[in-house]
């Protein structure tokens, strides 16, 4: 297992952990919450722990794009990445929208399993090689 992979699920479970707690937060559905703008609040705080999901799942899979050479869509493609507003985040990061983050994660996928592909066959071109040595060695070692 490897460390992005580790960094990644932490995160991903505070980011889980502070959904849940929001959630168990949300405010009665009555005239007054409507009015005095608690509903509003409380949508804006859901939507703002998405965007930290999205983010969390943004930067693992760029890291891991990055680590496999596979290259990341553009940043100036709208129908992959989406910004955070300045209001939530002075930084105003990219996050990968669904489409973005479908497609970053199939180039990834296939990547590892042509790598897998690739170690399995010298593994078992290997595995016949130092089958047929021993099998040889003690041939000769017979005779």
């Amino acid at each position: 297992m490897n460390l992005n992979y580790l960094k990644y699920i932490l995160e991903l479970r505070k980011q889980k952990k502070h959904a849940e707690e929001l959630r168990k937060k949300a405010p009665e559905d009555c005239e007054q919450n409507q009015e005095n703008g608690a509903f509003n609040d409380y949508f804006h705080q859901l939507e703002s722990s998405e965007q930290w999901r999205a983010l969390i799942q943004t930067e693992y899979f760029i890291r891991e794009a990055e680590r496999l050479l596979v290259p990341i869509p553009e940043y100036s493609d709208k129908t992959m990445y989406s910004r955070v507003e300045w209001d939530d985040h002075p930084d105003e990061p990219y996050y990968l929208t669904e489409l973005g983050l479908k497609t970053l994660k199939a180039s990834v996928r296939d990547e590892k399993k042509h790598r897998r592909d690739i170690a399995a066959f010298w593994m078992s071109a290997s595995t016949g090689l130092i089958g047929a040595t021993i099998g040889l060695i003690t041939i000769i070692s017979k005779i």
